[in-house]
């Protein structure tokens, strides 16, 4: 999804803070979860690197999830991850996974 967004943002078609409301901000908001959505003392130190200049085909075989295919496959996307970090720690790189599953499940707001 990030792709996509990342493109319409380069097209014009929303913002860059936008795309930040709709993917991260809103979600944290809406569902109540402590400590994600932002950076700020306190929160993960969660974080998704862009480079907005990169263009890349989108390919199955790239999917890291558990379906393996990706409705996107064979669509060209300007602006791309580069890197997510979990609590600090990087665990992609260009597209590559790296170092062990960092994730921690998610505390909801009463």
């Amino acid at each position: 999804m990030l792709p996509v967004m990342l493109n319409h943002a380069n097209e014009g078609r929303v913002t860059l803070n936008r795309v930040v409301d709709l993917l991260c901000s809103g979600p944290a908001r809406i569902f109540g979860m402590t400590g994600k959505g932002r950076i700020a003392v306190g929160s993960d130190a969660d974080l998704t690197l862009v480079d907005m200049k990169a263009r890349r085909t989108v390919k199955d075989i790239d999917m890291a999830s558990v379906s393996g295919w990706t409705p996107y496959a064979g669509m060209e996307f300007q602006g791309w991850p580069v890197m997510t970090i979990i609590s600090g720690q990087p665990v992609m790189r260009f597209g590559q996974l790296i170092g062990k599953p960092a994730g921690r499940p998610i505390v909801f707001a009463k």
